[in-house]
């Protein structure tokens, strides 16, 4: 076929220079490149459809996407190298099927033919397919770590699945692609160890491959090319960290700029001024006066901007950014009764669950150092800091339990030691569990990067159990990173909806879904906000909420919608270190190999967290919650529910009462372990829910009378129930969210809603009916005590003595407890008894 192009093109050896054209043209060029495809090689034909795609503007973009849809849908009946080419361009086209293209990549990398299979490799090396979901995402990393380990492969395929492999695998992908890598680099080839070394500097490593990198810079090849460029790029990167470091000396040019000069001067008199007059000024430290005066500076500018310090940043980073780490697998801290270091809950996909170890657990020593001084703990981070470490080492614990004699604490003895197999772990961002009804309730607490992944995992068990709606509780959810909430949006919403736009200073960007949703659209959802709800979790709700997608039930949102991004300060430095995995991150385990400040630790460098966008929802609205210089609210922002619910309120003194049973006198947890090996089928359904029935608890009567509380006898029996919850999820090995029916007003609305939808009610449902809230309910208080004559006159007699024995030890506020006095007073007023009545 001969194409007439016009003379603005030159369409010659697969390449394409040109403006760019309109539709029919580019059509036509496409065409004629996937003819030329089934004759080159598949190298030369993805060139050719990139340079058609290079052609491309934003009028002609929807279009040629939907060329390139159509002819993939018939793909399997073309040559591989014209697979390659529509594959290759759909991808760099942007809002594409990306599950199929990497099914397809992998078939075509595990492909017999060593050219198609490399350029497939090349291929799938594209960051835009990290977004996939963790099961497609995963699918393509083995395909590409079988064709890098298989030594029949030609080394430049297995090279470029190692590149591939790198770029999306997790740490194991990265640490067995580097080490491949570094087995051409030991090969007697030249050939081979040029390959591993420009493969190496590909991902970042140059040092490693210096040496081998320098003799073939002075080759006239493309070899010699490439190696020169990346060793000038590591030079630029050097020359650009002594600048820096001069800065961060002094040596800048603020020494010859007077108003810089004196600007600095003020500060540091500032400093001096404290140190000498403040009442802490000596023991106040220059450091922390300096990151003082840089988060005000910042501060200044919006309640979102921040100054970092290396500590600040280097948290933010592990909870959120990575979420990822070498240790045993539990969430720990010290213990406020006993001051022993303890796991208040295993992750239960971690090897401390597997291992045996539980809730409530006391480790008291680490392979042969102590957690425990004569005052209490050691500090907490440095205990953490011996419980972490490489993946696959092991490390011994000495375990104490309630009810082991309280000698062995200070001295463990071999039977209570416990071997854990560190591994990576990754931190659970979601809970979840089936309710009656037919109804699925997830919980996420944070938008860590592998949190849409772990909804869908529970989404796909919850629609094969049948269930008729979703409740996602998005309450607390502080927020996290923005491509995971457009991830969780797509779970939702049909492909092609946009779910928010960001405004910056020079220009704006649209996220859109790009796949079609999990959940059937004609399924109800609810989401729960709160007042701590904010950032990603407004965008989520919001989007959800303009597309007439779920109903909203809760608080007003935050009203966070601000894009911060971390920028790094001129002239401050991360330390640097041998990554021996290959995960572009700092682990204990590895070697530091630049400590600037020689505490021999690794320390980032300081961040400035800047304000550089705003968020917009897909109707426009800005989630943003406006402050003014006086610190005036101009705009509330944030996500405004279709449904309120508020929680329900506790009195001052009844929350400080709880608290008090449950911190201090621990009786409801003796209880619980006590009766706990002997009801355990019993305390399973009272976790999943007990209907308010104090006569479902062995010995409730006995319980309630030891703890000389004024509380009602309803609240003792959710007391338990929550202690009870804590014991049962580890059984199960799975947690409970934290949105419970039974006590959560919020979550009834949400259920309420749901089952509205279904044609349903909680009446009719024997669980909701005995445990919800009256609709119409007001208060959400339920009562001190039941009203019954004597037997009310009694309890109000007993609270009055009771609380005269916290005020003589001290345990109640005294004006907490001259406001109570004043109310079981005036209840015994009011309930006097008859005349003759004995009192």
């Amino acid at each position: 076929m001969l194409l007439r192009l016009p003379l603005s093109f030159l369409f010659t050896a697969g390449l394409v220079w040109a403006a760019p054209q309109d539709a029919a043209t580019l059509k036509n060029l496409l065409q004629g490149a996937l003819e030329k495809s089934a004759q080159s090689g598949p190298e030369e034909a993805v060139a050719q459809g990139q340079a058609v795609v290079a052609l491309v503007n934003d009028e002609t973009r929807e279009e040629l996407r939907n060329e390139l849809d159509k002819r993939l849908k018939d793909s399997a009946k073309v040559p591989e190298s014209t697979r390659l080419l529509l594959l290759a361009a759909r991808l760099r086209l942007g809002e594409a099927d990306l599950a199929r293209i990497a099914g397809e990549l992998g078939a075509l990398i595990a492909s017999k033919d060593e050219a198609i299979a490399r350029t497939a490799a090349r291929t799938a090396a594209d960051t835009r397919l990290r977004t996939l979901r963790e099961e497609d995402l995963q699918k393509l990393v083995e395909a590409l770590r079988e064709c890098a380990k298989d030594a029949n492969r030609e080394p430049a395929t297995r090279i470029q699945a190692a590149t591939g492999l790198h770029l999306l695998g997790r740490a194991d992908g990265q640490r067995e692609a580097r080490g491949i890598m570094l087995s051409f680099l030991d090969s007697g080839d030249a050939n081979l160890r040029a390959a591993g070394a420009l493969a190496l500097a590909e991902v970042g490593d140059i040092e490693t491959s210096r040496r081998i990198l320098e003799s073939l810079a002075g080759l006239p090849s493309t070899e010699g090319r490439l190696a020169a460029a990346y060793l000038k790029q590591e030079d630029i990167r050097r020359i650009y960290d002594r600048r820096t470091k001069a800065l961060l000396e002094g040596q800048n040019e603020a020494e010859g700029d007077p108003k810089a000069a004196k600007d600095l001067a003020i500060l540091e008199r500032l400093i001096r001024l404290i140190q000498t007059n403040a009442l802490e000024g000596p023991e106040v430290k220059r450091e922390d006066l300096i990151d003082a005066a840089c988060d005000g500076m910042l501060n200044y500018l919006d309640e979102h901007s921040s100054f970092m310090a290396p500590k600040a940043f280097k948290k933010f980073e592990q909870d959120l950014l990575s979420a990822e780490y070498g240790g045993i697998g539990a969430y720990v801290g010290e213990d406020p009764e006993d001051k022993i270091f303890t796991i208040t809950r295993p992750i239960y996909s971690g090897p401390a669950y597997r291992a045996g170890l539980h809730t409530d657990d006391k480790i008291v020593r680490i392979d042969d150092w102590p957690t425990i001084t004569n005052s209490g703990s050691h500090p907490l981070d440095e205990i953490i800091k011996r419980l972490k470490g490489k993946p696959g080492t092991q490390v011994k614990l000495y375990i104490w339990r309630r009810g082991m004699d309280p000698a062995l604490v200070e001295r463990p003895t071999e039977d209570m030691a416990v071997v854990v197999t560190r591994e990576e772990i990754t931190i659970p961002p979601v809970t979840s569990i089936e309710l009656p009804g037919k109804i699925g309730l997830i919980e996420l607490s944070t938008f860590s990067r592998v949190a849409s992944d772990e909804i869908e995992k529970r989404l796909k068990v919850m629609l094969a159990d049948g269930m008729r709606g979703i409740i996602l509780d998005l309450r607390n959810n502080s927020g996290g990173l923005l491509e995971e909430a457009r991830a969780v949006c797509e779970l939702f919403l049909e492909k092609g909806k946009l779910v928010v736009t960001t405004e910056g200073v020079s220009r704006s960007e649209k996220l859109y879904t790009e796949r079609d949703p999990l959940v059937p659209m004609d399924m109800p959802v609810v989401v729960l906000v709160n007042r701590f709800s904010a950032s990603a979790s407004e965008i989520v709700s919001g989007a959800l909420q303009d597309h007439r997608r779920a109903l909203i039930v809760g608080q007003r949102s935050y009203g966070k919608g601000s894009v911060q991004h971390l920028l790094p300060i001129q002239g401050e430095f991360d330390d640097r270190f041998q990554d021996e995995n290959g995960n572009r991150r700092y682990d204990p385990w590895e070697k530091l190999t630049k400590d600037w400040n020689s505490n021999g630790e690794f320390d980032f460098a300081a961040r400035a967290r800047l304000t550089i966008a705003h968020y917009h929802l897909p109707s426009g609205r800005s989630i943003h919650r406006d402050i003014d210089s006086e610190g005036i609210v101009v705009s509330e922002g944030g996500v405004e529910p279709d449904l309120k619910a508020s929680m329900r309120r506790l009195d001052g003194w009844r929350a400080e009462e709880m608290v008090r049973l449950v911190r201090r006198d621990k009786l409801i947890r003796e209880y619980v372990l006590r009766e706990y090996p002997a009801n355990k089928e019993l305390f399973r359904k009272l976790a999943e829910g007990d209907g308010d029935d104090l006569s479902r608890y062995p010995d409730f009567r006995g319980l309630y009378d030891s703890l000389g509380t004024m509380l009602s006898e309803q609240d003792v029996r959710m007391l338990a129930r929550n202690e009870i919850r804590r014991r049962v999820q580890d059984d199960r090995g799975e947690a409970f969210p934290d949105g419970d029916f039974q006590e959560d007003a919020q979550l009834q609305a949400a259920i309420r809603s749901i089952l509205e939808k279904v044609g349903d009610s909680p009446e009719a449902i024997a669980v909701y009916r005995s445990t919800f809230d009256p609709a119409e309910d007001k208060s959400n208080q339920r009562p001190l005590v039941a009203k019954s004559g004597d037997e009310q006159r009694t309890r109000l007699n007993d609270a009055l003595k009771a609380l005269e024995a916290l005020r003589a030890k001290g345990d109640v506020d005294p004006k907490t407890a001259d406001e109570l006095q004043k109310a079981l007073e005036g209840a015994l007023g009011q309930n006097a008894a008859p005349k003759g009545e004995p009192r």
